[in-house]
């Protein structure tokens, strides 16, 4: 009774700080856990979104996340990355946002990677990695995330 409780207080307090770290935030957002948003005021949060723990979300670029999204743990949001068609020692950091829109599945352990849109109640399999846009009601999966099924 007391961990549940202490459970959903930690819940609460995590969120609220995020809420006001945020670029912005809609109301009704859940962060369930210890995640990592840097810079957090790049990251731009709808309404009714459920972060889990361990997610990060760099923010090099903006993120930007619609409403009724669900974000798993483990995930990975990049909106930055190393410019791998440069030579070695000359390779310098390219950006690009993310969007993630409205009622969207990112499952545990995906990776979303620099200039991604994912569309409308999309579904990201679990350790998807990401490099091109998903189509609206589309779920993804493997490395890299191949469509497998339209919804």
């Amino acid at each position: 009774m007391i961990f549940r409780l202490w459970t959903r207080i930690s819940t609460i307090v995590r969120t609220a700080y995020w809420c006001r770290t945020f670029g912005t935030c809609g109301s009704g957002l859940k962060i369930y856990g210890r995640i990592t948003a840097y810079p957090a005021e790049h990251v731009h949060v709808g309404s009714h979104v459920s972060i889990n723990d361990l997610v990060i979300l760099n923010a090099r670029d903006h993120i930007t996340i619609g409403d009724y999204v669900s974000i798993s743990p483990g995930v990975i949001i990049n909106t930055g990355s190393l410019d791998y068609t440069a030579l070695r020692g000359k390779r310098g950091h390219i950006k690009a946002p993310v969007v993630i829109k409205d009622g969207a599945w990112i499952c545990s352990g995906a990776i979303i990677n620099p200039g991604v849109t994912v569309g409308e109640d999309a579904v990201v399999a679990a350790g998807a990695v990401v490099t091109k846009d998903v189509e609206v009601r589309t779920v993804v999966a493997g490395v890299p995330a191949k469509v497998i099924k339209r919804l």
